[in-house]
């Protein structure tokens, strides 16, 4: 319905500029338009408004009508550069009417059909007259209305809006046209044939189209609408329900044209002139739905048009006349894709078919840019200046008729892309090239086909490729298919598995089965519609690539549908199976029913071996002699770890339930049955279960020696002994260095943070600048001039999410960190100005903190040291962790986090001072430490 509407706009538009007077009578004056444009005032143009249904239902009218939307308003700007009159939008509901927007700008007037939402509305009819009385009073005499609509007019029992309605239309002149997409009704309802009797009224149509049709009728407006609003004259008007009349008419002026328009369906239509001849119409639009004819220089006189149609119908009946609106007097000034027409004394340029514009400016249409501007059958379409072209698809000619027909491409080796060798088939539309027997490609190439000849032997697959073949062991090349569902004793049925893209080599693994089927498997087994078995026996190792057949069970048929597939048995124990899909969806490979195929433990599977089927080690597994045992070493951040897998161990006919182990009482023994391994685990302890350490400057190396004793064979049982050494090589680092010290000096604190895990927050002193050799024994002694290193770092559950941040960090005289005397080290996470020597390495960057200071005594009866970090936890996904100390103070993304206290000491100096003794600066060692002191203890 929309789509009408814009149809209408471009007709009014071109009501304006697609007919152009040239003459001298009347000088147009210069203006400018609400965009902008500057242009010369024409005759007045209709106005143009649109009454939209705005329910629900309208949401795919609204959608067509924004397809056609650029086409339309390039229509409009080409025919009238000052645009129409006035653009009005007014929308109507259920049970509201409006709202009414009104522009001469056609920018804008696109801003309001874009923004239309379609919703509301419930039952069928709607206020379609209570809209149409708005929109009237909101118009300008002489407009074209056009209602957009799917339902009938729910308020067509009105008598005093009826009234108003008719009343407007006799004041204001204007024409209503109605497009409608749907129906409450049957075409004889009163809440539809009200439409008709509005649209008699005001000499305007009733349109009753799909939105397919939507662009034809938009060019059935465009031709309607173009011509200025004083230059027709309305001759007749009839609305019918007769299937088969004649209706008469005279013309008594002089007319450049009629314009005879149509709606409803009508199957012949002809009109007889003055002089009684059949005369031959242009037809500018013929569908079911309606149709328009052009007759150009009419006569005066009586005329008749004689109709057979299929039900309601109208017709109406305009003569068009030249009206003088240019300041050109001769026809040179037209453009040269316009003709120049004498009319009653004066010019008219107007633009040629092909051209859209004002006569004395024309520009080409690109008839193919919209599947509504031309007919090509095929779709296919190219512009061409003035007009177009239609174009017939590969495969296709165009002939003298303009109609496409086939072309046999095998008529000429120069129509096709065959092989000299190829046979060349034709079908509508193309045609196809065929390869001889015993040759390889597509038809247009053909090569012999060294794989028919037995090229690569039994048991292996030849794979032909252009210029070339390969060989191919299906054994070692295949897809492997680990699904439990396909085991035939499953009869439960919930996802109909469809196995028609299983193309190809594949083999089957796991719990869900290791072959298939050789017996007729029970219908909608191993989950699908109709299981896929095997018609016949496995072959064996030697036989080679074999050929079988895959029958689906269903409707009580065991072999209902059957495809072909061939088979091998592998050196493995298993057999792979080339598949071709299956004949329909629903159908599935299933396997052999072993109850023990869900037995299998994670690193065994069900296959065949020695002529058993049983649960074995996987491939990768696979050891001859228990020296081939290689358990997996895993080093562990506190223990190392030995990992067996015990199908080996079955395999070499070792109890895995009498294994005995040395230091059993200090070693871990853990058996995973999900994952069928056993492991031995050592912690990372010096001198615990024989554990050994080996420490360099740069590493740490922990060792330890295991010995079993194995209970091995079936019926005659013998111990034998194995003896594995585990060796784990660490770098050390903070968290190395204190693990393997024999007591170092830290402290640590637990952390429990919400969805993130358990951590430990340690502090300890180091030697130097590595963090790697702690200080150990109860208490540190320095000498004045050395450097303390003081490390922090977080250990445990996923401490990578967060960076550690020293916020507060300073030594008091005693152990309690609430202690008056403080020396302040770091403070608000930047380190103390006023003390040169301190150097913070690392804050906020990592899972680890560290800094230094040159040792220092508190003056006064102070022996000991004693330092304090308060460290918090910070997200680096939420912020910048490391703090910035350029200014005053800090900025990281620890905000609002809590915080954790760590302690470290005694720490003492070699030049104690007696107890009670003040000190001097030398005994002190730095002044300057010893004035920030005392700032810090009257503070």
């Amino acid at each position: 319905m929309f789509l009408l509407l814009l149809t209408f706009l471009i007709c009014f538009c071109g009501a304006t500029s697609q007919t152009t007077t040239a003459g001298s009578r009347d000088k147009p004056s210069v203006n400018s338009t609400s965009d902008g444009t500057f242009c010369v005032l024409q005759r007045e143009s209709s106005a143009l408004t649109y009454l939209v249904d705005t329910t629900g239902s309208m949401s795919d009218d609204f959608q067509q009508l924004k397809l056609v939307n650029s086409w339309l308003l390039d229509r409009v700007t080409a025919r009238f550069p000052c645009g129409v009159r006035q653009y009005t939008m007014v929308e109507y509901n259920d049970p509201s009417i409006g709202p009414v927007k009104v522009t001469d700008s056609k920018r804008e007037f696109n801003n309001f059909f874009n923004s239309l939402l379609a919703n509301g509305g419930g039952d069928c009819p709607e206020l379609a007259l209570g809209g149409l009385e708005l929109a009237l009073r909101n118009s300008p005499s002489n407009s074209f209305i056009l209602v957009l609509t799917d339902a009938s007019a729910k308020d067509y029992h009105d008598v005093a809006l009826l009234e108003r309605i008719q009343s407007l239309l006799n004041t204001t002149k204007s024409q209503v046209f109605f497009l409608i997409t749907g129906l409450c009704s049957g075409l004889s309802d009163p809440a539809f044939l009200v439409y008709r009797e509005i649209a008699f009224q005001s000499f305007g149509h009733v349109f009753q189209v799909g939105l397919s049709d939507l662009g034809k009728v938009f060019n059935y407006l465009d031709f309607t609408l173009s011509r200025p609003i004083n230059s027709s004259e309305q001759l007749f008007s009839g609305d019918y329900t007769v299937n088969n009349h004649s209706e008469s008419f005279r013309v008594t002026n002089n007319f450049t044209a009629l314009i005879v328009t149509t709606d409803g369906v009508i199957y012949s239509f002809k009109v007889v002139g003055p002089d009684f001849v059949d005369l031959e119409l242009k037809k500018i639009v013929s569908e079911i739905w309606g149709s328009m004819y052009l007759l150009k220089n009419p006569g005066k006189g009586a005329w008749t048009i004689y109709i057979y149609a299929g039900g309601r119908h109208s017709v109406r009946v305009e003569g068009f006349k030249a009206v003088n609106i240019s300041s050109a007097s001769h026809c040179s000034e037209c453009h040269p894709n316009a003709t120049c027409e004498e009319y009653d004394g004066f010019l008219e340029c107007s633009c040629k078919n092909g051209f859209i514009g004002d006569g004395f400016t024309c520009s080409d249409i690109d008839e193919c840019a919209y599947s509504w501007s031309n007919n090509c059958s095929f779709g296919l379409c190219e512009n061409t200046f003035g007009s177009y072209t239609c174009l017939c698809p590969r495969g296709y000619t165009k002939t003298a008729e303009h109609t496409c027909t086939d072309v046999n491409e095998c008529s000429s080796p120069d129509l096709n892309g065959c092989d000299p060798l190829s046979t060349c088939v034709n079908y509508i539309g193309g045609y196809s090239c065929v390869c001889p027997t015993g040759y390889f490609g597509n038809g247009s190439f053909c090569e012999f086909n060294e794989c028919l000849t037995g090229v690569c032997g039994s048991g292996v697959e030849c794979i032909k490729s252009r210029g070339s073949y390969s060989c191919v062991d299906p054994c070692l090349n295949h897809t492997v298919l680990d699904e439990p569902w396909r085991s035939s004793s499953n009869t439960i049925l919930s996802r109909w598995n469809c196995d028609v893209g299983k193309v190809g080599w594949h083999r089957f693994v796991g719990r869900g089965g290791v072959r298939i089927s050789e017996t007729c498997v029970p219908q909608y087994s191993c989950d699908t519609a109709a299981p896929m078995w095997l018609r016949g026996s496995h072959p064996l190792l030697g036989d080679g690539i074999i050929n079988g057949t895959a029958c689906a069970h269903t409707a009580g048929d065991c072999c209902r549908w059957r495809t072909n597939v061939q088979i091998k048995a592998c050196p493995g124990g298993y057999h792979v199976y080339k598949l071709s899909g299956t004949p329909y969806c629903t159908l599935s490979y299933c396997t052999d029913p072993a109850s023990s195929n869900f037995s299998c433990a994670a690193d065994e599977e069900w296959k065949l071996k020695n002529g058993v089927y049983g649960c074995y080690c996987k491939d990768k597994y696979k050891l001859s002699t228990i020296a081939d045992i290689r358990p997996v070493l895993t080093c562990g951040a506190r223990d190392m770890r030995a990992t067996f897998q015990k199908c080996q161990l079955k395999e070499l006919k070792i109890n895995v339930h009498k294994i005995g182990l040395k230091d059993a009482g200090c070693l871990l023994f853990e058996d995973d049955t999900a994952s069928g391994t056993l492991s031995v685990i050592s912690p990372l302890q010096v001198g615990t279960c024989g554990a050994q350490l080996i420490k360099n400057s740069t590493h740490a190396v922990y060792k330890n020696t295991l010995s079993f004793s194995l209970d091995i064979g079936d019926i005659i049982v013998r111990t034998e002994l194995l003896s594995l050494t585990m060796s784990c090589s660490y770098q050390l680092d903070m968290i190395i260095s204190l693990n393997t010290a024999i007591k170092p000096i830290v402290s640590s604190t637990n952390i429990s943070i919400g969805g993130t895990g358990q951590f430990t927050a340690y502090m300890a002193l180091f030697k130097d600048s590595t963090y790697t050799v702690p200080y150990e024994g109860s208490e540190i002694v320095l000498s004045s001039k050395a450097t303390l290193y003081i490390g922090l770092f977080v250990d445990g559950g996923e401490p990578s999410q967060f960076a550690v941040v020293m916020k507060n960090c300073y030594a008091t005289p005693t152990e309690s960190p609430d202690d008056p005397v403080k020396y302040y080290i770091i403070r608000d996470s930047c380190p103390s100005k006023q003390d040169s020597t301190i150097t913070v390495t690392e804050n906020g960057g990592s899972k680890r903190g560290s800094f230094s200071l040159q040792v220092f005594k508190f003056i006064g009866d102070y022996n000991y040291v004693y330092l304090h970090c308060q460290i918090r936890l910070c997200d680096p996904k939420a912020g910048v962790c490391s703090p910035s100390c350029s200014g005053i103070g800090s900025r990281s993304a620890e905000a609002d986090v809590p915080a954790y206290n760590l302690k470290v000491g005694p720490i003492f100096r070699e030049d104690r001072v007696s107890s009670g003794a003040i000190g001097t600066c030398a005994s002190w060692g730095l002044l300057p430490m010893l004035l920030l002191l005392a700032k810090e203890l009257f503070l």
